[in-house]
């Protein structure tokens, strides 16, 4: 059994891997490339300056031209200094992505309008298994909140339309009773002055760029797991227990065991043709294994996984080409949480007798 669990919580394959970190890897080299290359340029442009204004001022040119002399001084000034400005926004843009920590898979919806902020956002949270929805203004941030699904919203205070202060605003008088929804607010402001303005409008955070993928990432935990409101949430059962009760009350002890063994021998033979289906792209395959997955899921009472799988055999083709293999991760992971609950003594009876008595 244990070499089953470890085998159903192996590690991705090399490949698998690499197509994963493809975007992260391609969005920090490219802005790394940038920055160093626009270094480059400041230092060209500030020895050409220098090189042109030597030979135009000791020519005793820019006396019979004094406007043109103006003119060029002022050209040649403007090229370090827009080089400058370039190195200063590169460096706003520069992340370092913790590679060993493990984190809990959240669904993350982005809200930024600049199109490299959410990349670089998206890069940081990929890479630690998050799945990112990204939208361009605080309008699209109420419709996805709306839907459902969303774990937490990080969203750029200053945005054009609807700003991060107002959709949080609104959010949160639309949020009512329902459970609450952490809001992160990211901004390039590290005033008092925006802070207070943040929490006012209800936010639980405010970062400021550049982002610290550490901290953005353990406060992603902190505030997904903890009820902002004071205590800690009760962390949901991964085994209903009514419904074992209810396979105790058409058969016995044995008949759940049985139920068990079938369980996790289902769980085996889905994985080989869901990892399958992940590395090859097939949707079709993969909706049918999270089809499968979802039923045992239910016989079996594995809440978790099979309300996972239920949204997963509805994935729309873009979804699955985008967010595939962290899929497979979380359905492994969900599936090994599942397998190792029910064999615990709480449930599984070894020889058909039951010893638990909590």
């Amino acid at each position: 059994m244990r070499s089953f669990l470890k085998k159903l919580r192996g590690d991705v394959t090399p490949e698998q891997d690499i197509l994963r970190k493809r975007t992260v890897i391609g969005s920090i080299s490219g802005l790394d490339g940038f920055r160093y290359g626009i270094k480059w340029l400041f230092i060209a442009s500030i020895l050409s300056s220098a090189f042109f204004g030597i030979i135009f001022f000791s020519t005793g040119y820019w006396q019979q031209n004094p406007f043109l002399g103006i003119a060029l001084t002022l050209a040649l000034l403007a090229v370090p200094a827009y080089c400058a400005a370039l190195i200063s926004k590169a460096n706003m843009l520069r992340v370092e992505i913790p590679s060993a920590t493990r984190y809990t898979p959240k669904r993350v919806l982005v809200a930024d309008d600049n199109r490299t902020n959410r990349n670089v956002l998206a890069a940081i949270l990929e890479v630690a298994g998050h799945i990112v929805v990204m939208v361009t203004d605080g309008d699209e941030a109420l419709e996805e909140m709306k839907k459902g699904g969303i774990d937490i919203l990080l969203i750029d205070v200053n945005m054009p339309r609807l700003n991060g202060i107002d959709t949080c605003t609104i959010w949160r008088e639309l949020e009512g009773g329902r459970s609450h929804l952490p809001i992160i607010g990211v901004t390039g402001d590290a005033t008092s002055e925006t802070e207070t303005k943040c929490r006012n409008a209800g936010m639980d955070m405010r970062i400021t760029k550049p982002v610290d993928a550490e901290m953005l990432l353990n406060a992603i935990e902190k505030y997904c797991c903890v009820d902002t409101h004071g205590p800690l949430m009760q962390q949901e059962l991964p085994i209903d227990h009514g419904q074992i009760q209810y396979l105790l009350s058409i058969g016995d002890h044995a008949f759940v065991n049985t139920m068990i063994e079938g369980f996790v021998e289902d769980v085996e033979q889905t994985l080989g043709p869901l990892r399958k289906a992940v590395a090859e792209g097939d949707v079709s395959e993969f909706r049918f294994c999270a089809h499968a997955f979802k039923s045992s899921g239910n016989n079996m009472g594995a809440r978790a996984l099979s309300q996972l799988c239920e949204r997963l055999e509805k994935v729309s083709e873009a979804d699955f080409f985008e967010h595939r293999f962290i899929y497979l991760q979380q359905m492994e992971q969900e599936a090994a949480t599942a397998v190792d609950a029910l064999h615990s003594d709480v449930y599984f009876t070894p020889n058909g007798v039951h010893t638990h008595t909590g």
